[in-house]
């Protein structure tokens, strides 16, 4: 029987909220240095959604397209809206959600508060039976 994990469980506590106006290659020296491969894209106003760039966006929209990482913004390759579930949705429906609609990173909320991401990768990194 699988366990009974949410996505509490398996969830990026430690992720980064940036600025839209930085350059891909200031970001991705942070991506480097903390060890994380995705970030959040702060909203610009009240009526904006967050935004999410992931090292997958800087392969095809700036290496892929030969730009330059110290000329490109992250609001330019970044993918918005944001998917998100709530931190406690059972892993099995998570996984199902972020697979049907073929997305790798969602933000994990908490009475509608950004409290971190989860990733596919941490899911079934993390999957265990019992």
């Amino acid at each position: 029987m699988p366990t009974n994990k949410v996505v509490r469980d398996v969830m990026m506590p430690n992720f980064k909220k940036i600025d839209g106006m930085l350059k891909v290659s200031e970001v991705l020296k942070m991506l480097k240095d903390e060890k994380i491969n995705a970030v959040l894209i702060e909203p610009r106003d009240k009526m904006d959604v967050y935004g999410i760039m992931t090292l997958k966006d800087i392969a095809r929209k700036v290496i892929a397209e030969r730009r330059k990482l110290h000329e490109a913004h992250v609001y330019e390759i970044m993918s918005k809206p944001v998917f998100s579930v709530p931190v406690d949705m059972p892993l099995p429906y998570a996984a199902r959600l972020m697979t049907n609609f073929n997305i790798s990173y969602a933000m994990v909320l908490d009475n509608n508060n950004v409290i971190g991401l989860i990733s596919l990768n941490g899911i079934v990194t993390t999957w265990e039976n019992e």
